[in-house]
C-alpha cells in the first residue's frame, strides 16, 4: 500500500486474540477491537457515547508473539496501524463493509490501568552475554553486555560489581586533583535558577 491511511485509537479488545503461524512460520495474531465516539450535547453540555466502531486487527511477527503473551479479551488498548476499509458481498448476498487494521503498535492504554514492561533479549545479546559471563541484574546492565565494543566490557564489569561478583573499583581510579578543580569551578559559576 503506497499511501496508507493511519489510524490511532484507544479502545478495548472484544474478542479472544487468535495466534497462529502462517506461510513460512510467520507469527500472526488477529483480534477485534472496539472504540466509542463521544459527542457533546450542546443543549445539556454533557458528553455521551455516539457510536461504537469495530475493526479486525492483524499483528505480525514479533508484535504478534509479544501480544500473544500479554493481551486478553477486555483489555484497554492503544492502537496505531494502517486502516483499510473494503466492501464485499456476504454469504447472504448483501453488500457489507469490512474495517481492518494492520497494527504497527499495539499495547495497553495506560490511562486506564498499569502495566509492567519486560524487554526480551535478542539471540545476539544472549550469545554475547554467554561470552562475557552472566551479567543480568535489576538495573538492566546485563542487556548492555550485548553491545559491541568496549561498552559491552564495561557493562559486564558494572554488572559484576552491582551483583557483588567483583570488588568495587579502586579509589586510585579517580583523579582527586581533577575532582577538586571541578568543585572549585562549580563554586565560582552562578547557578542558572
Amino acid at each position: 500500500m503506497f499511501n496508507p491511511a493511519l489510524l490511532i485509537v484507544t479502545g478495548n479488545v472484544v474478542s479472544d486474540p487468535v495466534y497462529e503461524m502462517v506461510g513460512n512460520n510467520i507469527p500472526k495474531l488477529t483480534l477485534r477491537v472496539a472504540w466509542d465516539t463521544r459527542k457533546l450535547d450542546q443543549a445539556t453540555g454533557e458528553w455521551s457515547d455516539a457510536n461504537t466502531s469495530y475493526a479486525r486487527v492483524t499483528c505480525w511477527r514479533k508484535l504478534a508473539e509479544n501480544l500473544n503473551v500479554c493481551l486478553h479479551k477486555g483489555d484497554s488498548i492503544f492502537l496505531r496501524g494502517k486502516l483499510e476499509v473494503r466492501n464485499f458481498i456476504g454469504r447472504d448476498g448483501q453488500r457489507k463493509t469490512a474495517v481492518e487494521v494492520e497494527a504497527i503498535t499495539l499495547g495497553p492504554d495506560l490511562t486506564r490501568g498499569v502495566a509492567r514492561f519486560q524487554r526480551f533479549r535478542s539471540d545476539k545479546t544472549a550469545q554475547r552475554e554467554g561470552e562475557l559471563g552472566e551479567g543480568g541484574d535489576q538495573y538492566g546492565t546485563g542487556a548492555l553486555a550485548g553491545l559491541d565494543g568496549d561498552l559491552g566490557d564495561e557493562a559486564a564489569a558494572l554488572a559484576a560489581v552491582t551483583n557483588g561478583e567483583a570488588d568495587a573499583p579502586a579509589d586510585d581510579m579517580f583523579d582527586d586533583s581533577a575532582i577538586e578543580a571541578l568543585a572549585k569551578d562549580a563554586d565560582s559559576v552562578a547557578a542558572p535558577f
